[in-house]
C-alpha cells in the first residue's frame, strides 16, 4: 500500500516544480535613483506563455500603470500618457517611462496573467529634485569672483611686461643714436655772455 502510494506521488512530484519555474517573474532594476524629468526602464521577464502583463505601482498607491497583451494596444494609465513606450514581446518586455514627476516616486511591480497571478519582485524608483537655479547662479557668481582677480592680475603683469621691453628698446634706441652722433659730429658747447652780464650787479662809482 505504501509502495503504491508512493507511486502515485512520485508524478506529482515531478510535474510541481517545473509549473513553479514555469510561473516565475524576474524583474530589474531592483531600484533606480533619477532625477526630475528623466528616464527609466523597467524589464519584466517570464517563462513560458502570457496571457497579459500588468506593471503596477503598489507604493504609495495602489493603481495600474499598463497592460500588455501582444496584438493589442496597451493600456496606459491616465498619469502617465504619452511618457511610456515599449519594447520587446510580452515575455520579454521593457518599459520605459520618461519626464519623470517627483510624484513617480514608489514601488513598481510587473504582475504576469498566466493561469495564476505571478507577481515580480519590485522596482523601487526615487525621483529626485534637480538642483534649483539659484544654486546653479550662486556656482557661477562664485566662478566670476574668482576668475575676475586672475584676469586682473594677468592683465597688469602682462601691461608691465610690455612696457618694460618698450622702455628696454627705446634705451637701447637711444644709446645707439647717441654713439652715432660722437662718431659723425663735435659737440660745441656755447656761453651766452650776456646773459651772464645781466645778471652782474654793477658796482656804483664813487669818485664820478
Amino acid at each position: 500500500m505504501a509502495g503504491l502510494l508512493g507511486l502515485q506521488l512520485l508524478p506529482m512530484l515531478l510535474v510541481l516544480p517545473c509549473n513553479l519555474a514555469a510561473q516565475e517573474v524576474w524583474q530589474s532594476p531592483t531600484y533606480m535613483i533619477a532625477l526630475e524629468g528623466d528616464s527609466v526602464n523597467i524589464t519584466c521577464s517570464s517563462r513560458g506563455p502570457l496571457l497579459g502583463l500588468y506593471l503596477k505601482q503598489r507604493w504609495p498607491n495602489c493603481s495600474n500603470v499598463i497592460y500588455y497583451e501582444n496584438g493589442k494596444e496597451p493600456t496606459v494609465d491616465q498619469r502617465f500618457q504619452g511618457r511610456v513606450t515599449f519594447s520587446g514581446l510580452q515575455y520579454n518586455l521593457t518599459i520605459s517611462m520618461h519626464h519623470l514627476q517627483l510624484a513617480d516616486t514608489g514601488d513598481y511591480a510587473c504582475q504576469a496573467i498566466m493561469n495564476d497571478e505571478v507577481w515580480g519582485p519590485g522596482t523601487l524608483v526615487v525621483v529626485t529634485e534637480k538642483l534649483p537655479q539659484t544654486v546653479n547662479t550662486c556656482q557661477e557668481t562664485q566662478l566670476i569672483h574668482f576668475a575676475l582677480p586672475t584676469a586682473l592680475a594677468m592683465g597688469f603683469f602682462l601691461v608691465g611686461l610690455g612696457l618694460g621691453a618698450v622702455c628696454v628698446l627705446r634705451r637701447t634706441q637711444i644709446q645707439k643714436l647717441c654713439c652715432a652722433k660722437e662718431k659723425n659730429s663735435v659737440c660745441v658747447v656755447y656761453e651766452d655772455m650776456s646773459h651772464n652780464r645781466c645778471n652782474t650787479m654793477s658796482i656804483p662809482n664813487h669818485y664820478q
